[in-house]
């Protein structure tokens, strides 16, 4: 298969998912398709409500639009955002197909308050993406960012815990956590393997809405989706 190759996969449709989404977003209709692999993008419409003209940062970006969590964002709903890709072929593909930037560098030594500051993105970013293999590389990109500066209203983190990576999924949410965040979905499920933690800022995201979603070791579509759909 081509590296940029798309794979076939099921992807969310309105008429057929929309009835059944725990909180039925915003705009929701206009979501033909979804591209994450595993809901992370609808997670985030789902959270902040739809929300139009947000903020990401994406540490990990991969293909541009097969299996990414901004790209639903960025053609949908007018989201602006940074991309951390380290493979140098993918970067240039990024930049070739979306409108949003994607720098080529090494997640675990960038210094992402320069780089934020360069991209003008805001002290109060919407959505932040860590997931790079292996999971311990996420984890010291997590740590290189400046939590105190910059705030997360939805986080996903790859932890890669069915690889016996328990040490990346206790350090994470002891620095989340002590951040504030609330670890809403734990241990989020992808072809049955417990791989994510999904967060929120609960200063910025109501209880009314991410109590919705509160669950651990489940799959995505089960966070997502009333039970019918699972």
């Amino acid at each position: 298969m081509d590296t940029f190759s798309e794979v076939d996969r099921t992807s969310f449709t309105y008429d057929t998912h929309g009835p059944l989404l725990k909180n039925r977003f915003a705009n929701a209709e206009d979501v033909s398709r979804n591209y994450s692999q595993a809901l992370q993008d609808l997670f985030v419409l789902s959270i902040l409500n739809g929300k139009k003209n947000g903020t990401y940062v994406e540490i990990g970006a991969g293909h541009p639009t097969n299996i990414n969590n901004s790209y639903l964002l960025e053609s949908v709903f007018g989201w602006r955002g940074v991309s951390y890709e380290i493979q140098e072929d993918l970067a240039n593909y990024f930049n070739e197909t979306r409108t949003n930037k994607c720098i080529c560098a090494d997640a675990t030594t960038t210094d992402y308050t320069r780089s934020f500051e360069s991209n003008n993105l805001p002290a109060r970013i919407d959505y932040l993406q860590v997931d790079i293999d292996p999971s311990e590389q996420s984890l010291e990109s997590l740590k290189r960012l400046d939590l105190n500066e910059y705030r997360f209203s939805v986080i996903t983190f790859e932890h890669d815990a069915y690889q016996g990576k328990q040490h990346v999924v206790d350090e994470s949410r002891k620095i989340l956590r002590s951040y504030g965040y609330q670890c809403v979905a734990s241990n989020v499920k992808n072809q049955g393997h417990p791989f994510e933690d999904w967060y929120v800022d609960p200063s910025i995201v109501s209880s009314d809405v991410w109590s919705k979603f509160v669950c651990d070791s489940v799959s995505s579509s089960e966070v997502l989706f009333m039970p019918s759909i699972t």
